[in-house]
């Protein structure tokens, strides 16, 4: 499990890793959204962007999948949460 914080809106963050990953699902609910990264049945990833007071926080745990490779992952993160 990996907790970031970002300057960024939960909105941009979400639009950017839809951009530089593949298997991408999207949903929303009170304020939080939620991607699962891979196959909705076999998810590799699951991403939770949380609104915080000066932008958004990130919650990453890892599902059973593997696809995309971590290092994929953690440079897509790196480039939309700065």
């Amino acid at each position: 499990m990996v907790y970031v914080a970002s300057a960024r809106p939960a909105s941009d963050i979400a639009r950017c890793l839809d951009s530089r990953l593949s298997r991408v699902s999207i949903s929303r609910n009170n304020g939080v959204t939620d991607l699962t990264i891979g196959s909705s049945s076999n998810g590799s990833y699951f991403i939770t962007l949380t609104p915080s007071n000066s932008g958004s926080v990130i919650k990453v745990t890892r599902g059973t999948g593997e696809d995309p490779p971590e290092e994929e992952l953690r440079f897509a993160i790196a480039r939309c949460t700065t």
